[in-house]
């Protein structure tokens, strides 16, 4: 309890000075409260506020009184029993007060002393306080903490509370026994000096010694006393000895000069007993050894308790005798214990000669072991024991490491003063209990005096006790260490230790070890007296078995002394007790009646329960059992039923009488089951019965079953026949046995089910190898006597304990739904009724009817609705596994029937099922087990359902498609989002796509939709109005077009629904839809609405509606729209955005598109919902590793999914608009590159990537055709081969090493929504999709901005791979900063021309062509993004904003030209200027590359380069080549080979002028200089020039020539 209370230390020290201040003289108060606050310095507050507070300043003043005169040779020591009236002060405890000038050792001594003599110390404050005293002794001032002067100095002043101690004596004698060690401290501490000296002394006397020694053991001598000087020693004392022989042994004779520390008061006034040595001691001390070790007999009574080490160096006179030994008494530091071994002097060499001797050289393991084992071994054993015997012990030691057994070795020092014992115990074994027996028999058998001891544990399965036991030297033992290991494992064994014994054997050594360590409480006590140790070996072996997925185990015996009809058997349980109540009906339905039961409970480690009950049985007389036999499958059944993995009824009798499994009786009971729900009108009981009546029979039926489904496998099918024949006649002529009718009617009822069973999944095993919890079986109705009709085709009947259901079938290709029924008696009655409706629902469409009902047979009675919802959901994934485990699959278009099941019938893939009654919200469930069956229809099993992204949410599938649409009308000069544009749709407000879409403007007129209901029309709609009743009806929960406000339809309009015969057409509606017709069927109208003169036809819904005139109706394969489709030809939309699947056919686009209207492909358009879908799996991906790392939980990752719906709507409706942006791109050169395109097509079809006819791709004739008449591929074509060129490029990254450079790591980032790329951008770069990211994120970006043939282009031109022209892309790419200025581009929509937009675009993909060329020509093997990014980027963007300096001449004016026209036309000036300059800005390459070559500054470079250019008229030939007309891919390659010329023509002459000596500085008079150097080369270029002026047509031969004299001109010198 607290006496007083204080805020803090400080607080405390303020209460304390206050009290204080009435005890002294106010002159005094202020040194007093220092003293104060040094004297509390470090002891806690809560342990000052258990105090009296009148006993602090009780027990402060005492101290104070002490302090206030002190001599310093003096030490004060005071023993008192603190009394109210004789002190002031009191205390519970006696008091120890030291006040000693401060030196080492003194409170560690002060304490030991203490503790050595019994007394526990409750507290202990020790202060070193700084003074001034006068020569009388008296305090003249103490000083501040840390504060010191000229003629202060230290005193450590120690105050202790012990247990009290009434007797004055003991006081006296520990006041005595205390002034004893604090002068054994004072004679270390003062000549710890000289005896440190001394070492190094001796260490120099080391280089003479009069002894035959190894060097190399001479300098390990050396550095050991060099080591142990060097704070490796506490010097405790120093001494110099010889030994002068006598009769019976010898006398030690000290030189008193040399004694040092404790050795002054130890070796002096010594009787001739003290001096007198053994025979024995002084062979020792006679050996040849330089340095030797041993132990003190006595225990330190300075710094540490321990027995003191003796380092004893010997000197030898001329003959190798020992004439004297210079001892060392001392402790080793802590350190020397902490240390490897392998870093002490002398020690190391014994180490090194043990671990060389030991030769483990071919294993690793033990060198090992060896090694730890001596790095642990106590450092006295490797100190004092003799190479031989450290040899012998350690690897001993190395045998039994990791060994479950007690193992003893004893040492005895060299003066038999100590036994060094080590004891190697089983940690589980190991307790103080157990040390104690050992410590007692090792005291008894070596007469040992003392004993002291200390444990090492480790990692080991060994507890390591050394025992140093204190031996009387006069005395001869004899021990035999055997004999003593055996008596140390006698007195420690036990029942549990022989339990132990047999567990280790039985189990082995490591499993069994840690068996024990996981029971440490063993068997219980009652348990140990009924039964031994070697039934409780085999009753662990069971309760092993024990997990949570199989809770209880059972075992049957039957023990010697039993009695006839008896049977034994034990149940092990986890975690309770069994309840005898649910036991007794289990034994009863077994054919078991109980005699009694007793229970013994077990409890591992972490405080888990493990239940034995031990029960006797009777069973019926009569009954032959043989309980080998009949063990397991009574063991089996019994575990099953009480788990609840098998019903509880008659039928578990069979498990005896027939001899059946569990499994097989469950089998039984479950065609018993179905024959209930085909209306037999046999109860259950009944039907055991009969079973039980003819156990023959029921096993032969059993046997059928296994012969059917299991054995067949094995058989060929003649055997299998024959078998199966000559069983089923013998269960028939059993049967005709049969006495009882209902008996037989039943048995052969049960034949025939087995006989109609065409699949079961009974021997089909789960994941883990198991057999499954549930059953399920294919049936042929039709074939089984007496079925209710009608009959379905197919039946899967599905039964567990905890569920049963059917799933009927008319025929293989049928769907719909599953029901959770609540008719458990007759629910396939309920089943038959529902699909016979099925059928007549289903007449319109291609599957048949089907229908399926499950029934829960455990709901929770008690459950709240999410139990019992829980459960049913549980229900219903079971039913649904047992149908897909019988249930044929397809991959690859190849049918793949399920694992382990025969099958008796043909082909069956087709399953599907929907929601129903109790099953609405369950679609996600049966996808999700469709999922992890990989069947082949996907999340198509179940209709219905939502992951990840809400699409329809989000709007992200018409939001993508819109994108396309938004292109097409920009082409065209109209804005979608401000100018109103007539739209005719297919779909409702209802759905996805159709609904986003006609959503994504306000400016849009819906004049016209349909759906497979209705015909809406609103001929002259007003935009605004139309747009808010369109939102209405989209966010209602579900809706028509006849919820559409027909008040705000314009005149001559009206909702019309299909069914009707016909359609009256307005004058409003002929207008608009230019029909001349007065009335028309609904099929005609809608044709018509196809063809009708709009703006956009959008298409949100599903269906087939536009053909190519060169295709049949039959081909199109959609016969219920035949009757409205229209051909491409006859459409009169300006374009078409295709949101939902397969609206037009691929020829139907094409002709579309060769008659101008504007439309991509469906798997263009409406890319963006499986763009959503894939953003979201990778982002799963990242954030699932990142979820399973335990940096984020599921909870923070859904909610951060949905946080960036935004962002990745945004990075999905990027990749549409620069997908569409390539489109347009490729359409706008589409008939000058038509070459390109065929060389691209026929490179695809020769590495098989492609199949022209499969994708309806024009052949080279046709396009020939278009060419001619100034055509070439369309959009919908382009669509095809963008895809298949991405494609291909992605498969040739990811066979590179291309997505694994680092520096394109960081296309990851462009994959993934910023906020994941700042957030996990580690975690992003281990992305387990990482390179197939990389390669897909490069592949769009190239296609995208580069265009669809760059890749092959760059390849006729360079030979280099794709992967390599991608990684140079790249560099391209980032040095030009190509997606800046491509989004600089885009951002004009709108603001310039879409055909400038893709002009500038053009200069951009040529700049990234020329610039990837020239690093692929230029760097073909020596490709580095990181570096030639860094190296040409920075310098590329200096000289780039030079360019107005750099250009001179008609050069600079063209430039000047280009960018005036772009400015005037609107193109932003940062803009016009960097696409005006695209050929310049390529110029750099060489420039830079040859400035790199001079050493010259690059703008000097670039001056004299342009200069150059313009001295030889180059531009202008630059541009005469790039408008060479190319009629052949050979003639292109040529323009390319002449421009890659021109350009390294043109940097060797610059580097040549550059290089000139003596040139001028000025630029212009250098490029003359040099150029009048070459009159006559320089003639002939200018003739060539002029040659060229003056030249027709387009005759590659004169630019080869050209080429070769500018050639002969850049390589020439001069004066040529």
């Amino acid at each position: 309890m607290a006496f007083f209370s204080a805020a803090s230390k400080a607080d405390f020290q303020q209460q304390l000075q206050t009290a204080l201040a009435q005890h002294v003289d106010p002159k005094i108060l202020p040194q007093l409260s220092l003293f104060a606050e040094q004297f509390f310095g470090i002891v806690a507050l809560p342990e000052l506020t258990e105090r009296r507070m009148s006993d602090l300043v009780g027990s402060t003043l005492a101290s104070w009184r002490l302090l206030e005169r002190f001599d310093p040779a003096k030490p004060e020591v005071q023993v008192f029993n603190p009394d109210f009236e004789k002190h002031g002060w009191q205390s519970t405890h006696s008091v120890v007060e030291v006040l000693h000038p401060d030196m080492p050792f003194l409170v560690d001594s002060v304490r030991m002393e203490l503790t050595r003599r019994g007394y526990s110390i409750h507290t202990l404050q020790t202060s070193v306080l700084q003074v001034r005293r006068g020569a009388d002794g008296s305090l003249l001032e103490l000083l501040p903490k840390d504060e010191r002067a000229a003629d202060s100095h230290a005193e450590s002043l120690i105050f202790v509370e012990i247990d009290r101690c009434a007797s004055p004596t003991a006081l006296r004698e520990l006041e005595q026994s205390l002034l004893g060690v604090l002068a054994d401290v004072r004679q270390v501490v003062g000549d710890f000096a000289a005896m440190k000296g001394k070492a190094v002394e001796l260490q120099g006397r080391l280089e003479q010694v009069n002894l035959s020694i190894d060097g190399d053991e001479l300098d390990e001598i050396r550095d050991f006393m060099r080591w142990l000087a060097d704070d490796h020693f506490t010097f405790l004392g120093y001494e110099e000895f010889s030994v002068q022989e006598q009769a019976d042994g010898g006398r030690i004779v000290y030189d008193e000069s040399s004694l040092l520390g404790l050795s002054r008061s130890m070796r002096t006034g010594l009787s001739e007993e003290e001096q007198s040595l053994t025979g024995q001691s002084v062979s020792y001390l006679r050996e040849p050894l330089l340095l030797s070790f041993a132990k003190a007999a006595m225990p330190s009574r300075v710094h540490r308790p321990a027995y003191p080490d003796f380092v004893s160096v010997r000197e030898f006179d001329d003959e190798g005798r020992v004439v004297r030994e210079c001892r060392f008494l001392g402790l080793f530091t802590s350190s020397v214990y902490t240390q490897s071994v392998r870093r002490i002097p002398f020690i190391r060499r014994k180490v090194e000669t043990v671990v060389q001797r030991a030769n483990f050289g071919s294993s690793a393991h033990l060198a090992k072991e060896l090694v730890q084992v001596l790095e642990v071994l106590p450092r006295d054993e490797l100190f004092q024991a003799p190479i031989d015997e450290l040899f012998e012990n350690t690897i001993a030691i190395v045998q039994i490491q990791e060994r479950n057994r007690l193992r003893l070795f004893l040492r005895f020092d060299p003066y038999r003063r100590f036994c060094y014992c080590l004891v190697y115990v089983p940690r589980d074994s190991y307790s103080t209990e157990t040390r104690l027996k050992i410590q007692q028999v090792l005291q008894e058998r070596l007469e040992a005096s003392d004993c002291e001891f200390s444990t090492y544990f480790s990692e080991s399965v060994l507890t390591r006790v050394q025992f140093i036991l204190r031996l009387d030297p006069s005395r001869a033992l004899q021990v035999d260490t055997v004999r003593l290991e055996q008596e140390v494992l006698q007195a420690c064994r036990t029942w549990q230790d022989d339990y132990q014994s047999l567990v280790v054997e039985r189990f082995g050594e490591a499993r069994g070890t840690h068996l024990l360590s996981e029971f440490p409480k063993g068997f219980p006590a009652g348990y140990r007296e009924r039964f031994s140790p070697q039934s409780a070996t085999v009753d662990m072996q069971h309760v092993l078995d024990l997990s949570e997925e199989r809770p209880l185990v059972m075992s049957f015996y039957q023990p010697i002394t039993a009695e006839e009809n008896r049977l034994h058997c034990k149940l092990y349980h986890l975690n309770t007790p069994l309840p005898l109540s649910d036991i007794l009906p289990i034994m009863e339905n077994l054919g078991l009646r109980v005699l009694g039961e007793f229970p013994f409970r077990l409890r591992d480690r972490s405080g888990r329960e493990y239940w034995i009950h031990d029960f006797a049985f009777t069973y019926a007389e009569g009954l032959e059992i043989d309980l080998l036999e009949i063990n397991e499958a009574l063991q089996d059944a019994f575990i099953h039923i009480y788990g609840g993995f098998a019903e509880n009824d008659g039928f578990n009798r069979l498990v005896l009488t027939a001899g059946l499994a569990w499994r097989e009786v469950a089998l039984l009971r479950a065609y018993a089951r179905y024959l209930k729900q085909i209306r037999m009108g046999f109860d259950l009981g009944y039907i055991a019965s009969a079973l039980l009546n003819h156990t023959d029979i029921a096993r032969e039926l059993v046997r059928l079953f296994k012969m059917r489904f299991y054995l067949a496998r094995k058989l060929g099918d003649e055997d299998l026949a024959d078998k199966q024949q000559r069983l089923e006649q013998a269960i028939l002529t059993a049967l005709d046995e049969v006495a009882v009718l209902n008996e037989d009617r039943i048995l052969r009822r049960y034949l025939a089910l087995i006989q109609a069973t065409l699949r079961t999944n009974f021997y089909q095993p789960d994941a883990n190898g198991k057999p499954k919890s549930y059953f399920s079986f294919k049936l042929d109705p039709r074939s089984i006597p007496e079925m209710p009709r009608p009959a379905p085709m197919y039946e899967i009947f599905v039964y567990s304990p905890r569920v049963e259901g059917v799933h009927l079938r008319g025929g293989k290709v049928a769907r719909g739904g599953l029901r959770w029924s609540d008719r458990e008696e007759d629910y396939r009655t309920e089943v038959l009724g529902l699909v016979k409706a099925q059928q007549v629902k289903n007449a319109v469409i291609v599957p048949g009817g089907a229908k399926g009902g499950f029934v829960p047979r455990r709901l929770p009675t008690s459950g709240t609705r999410d139990d019992i919802q829980a459960e049913a959901i549980a229900c219903y994934r079971i039913f649904i596994s047992g149908l897909l485990d019988i249930t044929d699959n397809l991959h690859e278009g190849q049918v793949v029937p399920p694992a382990n099941v025969l099958r008796y019938d043909g082909d069956d893939p087709y399953l599907v099922v929907a929601a129903d009654k109790g099953t609405a919200s369950f679609s996600d469930i049966a996808n999700g087990i469709a999922a992890e069956y990989d069947f082949w229809l996907g999340d198509a099993f179940a209709s219905g359902g939502s992951a990840g992204y809400d699409h329809k949410k989000m709007g992200i599938t018409a939001r993508g498609a819109w994108v396309s649409v938004q292109r097409h009308f920009r082409e065209r000069g109209i804005n979608v989002q401000t100018d109103v544009i007539s739209v005719i749709g297919i779909g409702d407000m209802a759905g996805d796509v159709f609904g986003n879409g006609l959503l994504m403007s306000e400016t849009l007129q819906l004049v016209a939709a349909f759906n497979h209901l209705h015909i809406f029309i609103d001929p002259n709609p007003d935009p605004a109005r139309s747009f808010i009743e369109r939102k209405r009806l989209f966010d209602l929960p579900r809706s028509s077009w006849t919820d559409y406000d027909v008040s705000l339809i314009s005149e001559g309009g009206g909702i019309f629904p299909r069914s009707a015969k016909r359609v009256a057409i307005t004058s409003q509606m002929k207008e608009r839809f230019a029909i001349e017709a007065d009335q028309l069927t609904p099929a005609e109208l809608i044709h018509a609405l196809l063809k009708a003169p709009v703006d956009l036809l959008w298409n949100g819904g599903i269906g087939t509606y536009v053909k190519s005139g060169g295709e049949s109706h039959a081909e199109v394969g959609d016969k219920a729209n035949d009757a409205v489709r229209v051909n491409g030809a006859d459409l009169r939309a300006k374009v078409v955005g295709e949101g939902g699947n397969l609206g037009m056919t691929q020829l139907g686009r094409v002709e579309y598109a060769l008659h101008g209207g504007s439309s991509n492909t469906d798997f263009i358009d409406n890319a963006g919902g499986v763009d959503c879908s894939d953003h979201e799996v990778n982002i799963k991906i990242l954030l699932n590793e990142v979820v399973s790392a335990g940096d984020m939980t599921a909870k923070q990752r859904d909610q951060l999914l949905f946080e960036m719906t935004d962002a990745v709507a945004e990075l999905v409706l990027q990749n549409n608009y620069k997908q569409t942006q390539a489109l347009s791109q490729a359409q706008h050169r589409s008939r000058e590159r038509a070459a390109e395109y065929v060389r691209l097509i026929n490179a695809l079809e020769a590495a098989g990537q492609l199949d022209r006819a499969l994708e309806f791709l024009p052949s080279d004739d046709a396009l020939t055709e278009r060419a001619s008449i100034g055509k070439g591929l369309t959009r919908p074509e382009l669509s095809v081969l963008i895809s298949y060129s991405k494609i291909e490029l992605k498969k040739a990254l990811l066979d590179s090493r291309v997505p694994d450079d680092d520096y394109l790591a960081r296309e990851m980032e462009s994959a993934f929504p910023q906020q994941l790329s700042e957030r996990f951008h580690d975690a992003m770069l281990q992305h387990r999709l990482k390179r197939e990211i990389v390669a897909t994120q490069i592949a769009n970006d190239l296609v995208n901005n580069m265009g669809i043939t760059f890749v092959q282009r760059l390849n006729e031109a360079t030979g280099m791979s794709a992967a390599n022209v991608a990684g140079a892309y790249v560099i391209v790419r980032d040095i030009f900063h190509l997606p800046h200025w491509f989004r600089q581009i885009e951002a004009l929509d709108h603001k310039v021309p879409a055909e400038l937009q893709l002009a500038l675009m053009d200069e951009l993909m040529r700049l990234g062509r020329r610039a990837t060329r020239w690093f692929l020509r230029n760097r073909r093997s020596e490709l580095d993004a990181a570096r030639d990014v860094a190296h040409f980027g920075p310098r590329v963007a200096a000289l780039g904003l030079k360019l107005d300096e750099l250009l001179q001449g008609s050069t600079r004016d063209r430039w000047q030209e280009r960018y005036k026209r772009y400015t005037e036309a609107g193109v932003p000036e940062l803009l016009a200027r960097m696409v005006a300059g695209t050929s310049h800005l390529y110029t750099l390459l060489p420039i830079l590359e040859a400035a790199d070559e001079t050493g010259q500054v690059p703008a000097q470079v670039a001056a004299t380069y342009f200069a150059v250019g313009g001295a030889l008229e180059l531009p202008w030939y630059l541009h005469l080549l790039t408008n060479l007309p190319v009629a052949n891919n050979w003639q292109a390659l040529a323009r390319e080979s002449f421009r890659d010329d021109l350009d390294s023509q043109q940097r060797s002459i610059t580097v040549s002028v550059l290089q000139m000596e003596n040139g001028s500085e000025a630029i212009s008079e250098r490029v003359d200089a040099w150029l009048s150097q070459r009159p006559v080369l320089m003639e002939r270029w200018r003739s060539m020039l002029a040659e060229l002026r003056g030249a027709s047509g387009t005759d590659y031969a004169i630019y080869a020539v050209a080429s070769r004299e500018l050639q002969g001109l850049a390589q020439s010198v001069g004066h040529g």
